[in-house]
């Protein structure tokens, strides 16, 4: 940084002496004085990069690499842990989300959003001002995990001029996002086994150092209840194994369930919810040949669904001609939109990684086979199987 800044400041001194030494010229030949128009710029550049103080910083271990730093408007704070597995930074997506923020995940990245209104009662105007402002934590996981904040300026959500401490309220629910990061997920679990192991301190003094660090967390988690548990009797391991594995014999040697019928029509047998949490979002396009590849696994409301499914956080393909790859869709609604026989709906499916809803092809057998779907999709996930 400092060497930036000396750069910086040379090449500006230099300038200003240059400009100086034009203007003692002018003094001696009394000729007019002119400033190039090369120079003026050099100036005034200089001099606005040094006002706003635009620094950088480094780091050779962070996947973003270079993180521009304008004063005050971002802040960065860098987890001595590592989080890198998929189902890990799933985890800390998930229970980010039942405590109420909105979440989005994008190939290592978290982003978790915080949204709050301010009001106010306009006496010249007569009538009640409203704004919603937001402020957005990104995580970026990797062999350290960084927190990365930006407060976007008040001109951004509108005009709202007659908020007061904008920046302010941003910067403490900014700050109050990161705190329950720490102090209700994961993250929270490895910084306190880092704690103890770094500064050779008890489980109690470990949380008690994490509280102290995060005295902001929304609904903080009660982590002296006792430490997350990594090992088990062997008694009871075995136990469970063996029960486990009972229940999943007995499971495949059970005839199949009888088919449920839903109000919407056909019948089903795939369930949205279930015990499938570790699991990532899913890069398209999809596979044009997965019928050779996969088997039907079930129905739900008549629609064909082929496998692998375990819910919710893999539903697989579904459809026989109008068929989308639910792994992949991030539900943008382009394929919605474009269909001009209304073959889709939305269809909620909460827990599921790369969105919470899919469109459904519920009315498939009207399809006329546009392809409209299929060419607007942005992530790839729909294929049409014309019949004829």
């Amino acid at each position: 940084m400092s060497l930036i800044s000396s750069n910086r400041q040379f090449v500006y001194v230099k300038c200003l002496r240059s400009i100086r030494r034009d203007h003692q010229d002018k003094e001696l030949n009394r000729k007019p004085f002119r400033l190039s128009p090369l120079k003026l710029f050099v100036a005034i550049a200089m001099s606005t990069l040094l006002t706003d103080r635009v620094w950088v910083m480094l780091s050779e271990v962070a996947k973003r690499g270079v993180y521009p730093l304008h004063a005050s408007r971002l802040g960065l704070y860098r987890i001595p842990i590592d989080l890198t597995s998929n189902a890990e930074i799933t985890q800390v997506a998930n229970e980010m989300k039942k405590l109420g923020f909105s979440v989005d995940t994008y190939a290592d990245r978290i982003y978790i959003t915080y949204k709050w209104n301010e009001e106010e009662f306009d006496q010249l105007e007569q009538q009640r001002l409203k704004a919603n402002l937001s402020i957005m934590v990104e995580i970026v996981t990797g062999e350290v995990v960084d927190i990365i904040y930006q407060i976007k300026p008040l001109e951004y959500f509108g005009d709202h001029y007659w908020i007061k401490n904008y920046r302010t309220k941003a910067d403490q629910n900014a700050k109050m996002i990161i705190d329950t990061i720490l102090l209700n997920t994961k993250v929270g679990d490895k910084l306190i086994a880092h704690y103890q192991k770094a500064n050779k301190l008890s489980f109690e003094e470990a949380v008690k150092k994490l509280q102290d660090l995060s005295p902001l967390a929304k609904n903080p988690k009660d982590r002296l209840a006792g430490p997350p548990s990594t090992e088990t009797s062997p008694q009871i391991s075995e136990s469970k194994v063996q029960s486990v594995a009972g229940s999943e014999q007995k499971q495949l040697e059970a005839p199949p369930s009888p088919q449920m019928s839903v109000a919407g029509g056909g019948n089903t047998t795939i369930s949205l919810t279930g015990d499938g949490t570790s699991y990532s979002k899913v890069e398209g396009p999809i596979d044009p040949d997965f019928k050779s590849k996969r088997s039907v696994v079930g129905t739900f409301q008549g629609i064909k669904v082929w496998g692998e499914v375990d819910a919710p956080g893999r539903l697989g393909i579904w459809g026989s001609e109008v068929t989308v790859d639910f792994d992949i869709c991030v539900a943008d609604g382009a394929c919605i939109e474009a269909c001009p026989v209304n073959v889709y709906e939305w269809l909620d499916t909460p827990g599921h990684p790369s969105s919470e809803k899919k469109p459904f092809m519920i009315r498939e057998k009207d399809c006329i086979f546009c392809m409209a779907c299929e060419n607007v999709c942005p992530p790839q996930c729909v294929k049409i199987f014309n019949k004829g």
